[in-house]
């Protein structure tokens, strides 16, 4: 039986609490999963199979389709597609960071199309937007190319009820508003110089937040063919986190499943 190493072990004891080998939606590096990869791989005498899926599709093989059915539908929440490795009487599902653009299957263990995907070097423009912050920013591969981080105050809720509670939240909703037009002149700054370079947009930060920004900004629908449909849980868009960012935005969401 193959066996993770300790390191592989601990990183994954540190990010969920379980051993490697009970991987269910744990967010990997390009590092990471190359090692799991690795150890996984199947052996010249075990069976093996690969499925790339383009966002949307289904695997043609009914094998597949019963194993993928045992995730539900979480591993395509991502919008990106899947990638999937059989070897022998295990399987790994990954569901990449950027779209698959070719589904296939293959009678063997191929990761080439894997790592043509997650080697290829990418200009991605990134808006996260958080109640009183927001950063956006543009990275070519890993490395941050060009940022702007900027704060503006918003109220926090009010409980209270009757006129001072109406008064409140007209002025909270005026915050906010401004705070949106803030970003959406952000976005106009960082984006427009590299719009013609930008390979995905991809959003992130407190979910009603970002979804009452993107209600009033018509920025972004200009990039609204090339938006991503993940979305990065980022808890405090500040410059220090941009820096980490790159690595983050090219990780992998894998599950581990018995064949």
């Amino acid at each position: 039986m193959v066996q993770f190493s300790c390191a592989d072990m601990t990183e994954a004891r540190n990010r969920t609490g379980t051993p490697a080998a009970g991987l269910n939606g744990d967010w990997l590096t390009k590092d990471r999963l190359r090692n799991l990869l690795n150890v996984r791989k199947a052996d010249d005498e075990e069976a093996s199979s690969t499925v790339y899926l383009q966002p949307g599709e289904t695997a043609a093989s009914p094998e597949w389709r019963e194993r993928l059915a045992r995730l539900g539908k979480t591993p395509e929440e991502s919008g990106c597609g899947l990638v999937c490795f059989r070897g022998g009487d295990r399987a790994l599902v990954i569901a990449p960071p950027f779209p698959v653009t070719e589904s296939s299957q293959h009678d063997d263990w191929n990761e080439g199309p894997l790592w043509s995907l997650l080697d290829a070097n990418r200009t991605v423009g990134v808006v996260l937007v958080r109640l009183g912050r927001y950063s956006v920013a543009v990275y070519r591969g890993g490395d941050l190319a060009t940022s702007k981080t900027d704060s503006r105050y918003v109220k926090g809720k009010h409980h209270a009820g009757g006129t001072s509670q109406l008064r409140y939240t007209r002025v909270r909703e005026g915050q906010m508003r401004r705070l949106y037009v803030k970003v959406c002149e952000t976005i106009r700054a960082q984006f427009e110089p590299v719009a013609g370079e930008l390979d995905h947009v991809i959003l992130g930060g407190e979910k009603f937040t970002l979804n009452g920004f993107l209600k009033v900004c018509p920025r972004l629908d200009e990039y609204k063919d090339i938006t991503l449909k993940r979305r990065l849980n980022i808890r405090d868009p500040k410059r220090d986190t941009l820096d980490d960012l790159g690595s983050t935005l090219h990780e992998s969401r894998v599950w581990a499943l018995d064949w």
